[in-house]
């Protein structure tokens, strides 16, 4: 997963990516650190998904423009939209459902 720092980096990724997979995480959260591994090997099955991840910290204003409440969040964007959220207890089955799903939206193009 790509480490991004500013607002403008995680608008730029959304935007260059048909698919992507943001991961919103704290400094701190032995939560955040144990749910990035998982998510990061679970994306090594979908190379037509990008993965990031960006500290609040770094880039406080995303919580208000995502609504973020809580951490970690992880948030799947399909064309620059937000079609899937998961947040601080993350159902991996879920997501890889949701990670399927629309990975074979891509190949059906």
């Amino acid at each position: 997963m790509k480490s991004l720092t500013t607002l403008e980096q995680v608008h730029e990724q959304i935007a260059s990516h048909r698919l992507q997979l943001l991961m919103l995480k704290t400094h701190h959260c032995s939560v955040c650190e144990s749910v990035q591994p998982q998510a990061a090997r679970l994306l090594e099955d979908y190379p037509q998904i990008a993965g990031a991840y960006v500290y609040m910290e770094d880039a406080p204003e995303l919580a208000s423009e995502h609504l973020i409440f809580t951490s970690p969040v992880l948030i799947l964007f399909y064309e620059g939209k937000e079609v899937y959220r998961a947040a601080r207890f993350i159902r991996f089955t879920e997501l890889e459902q949701q990670l399927q799903r629309y990975a074979s939206l891509l190949e059906e193009e």
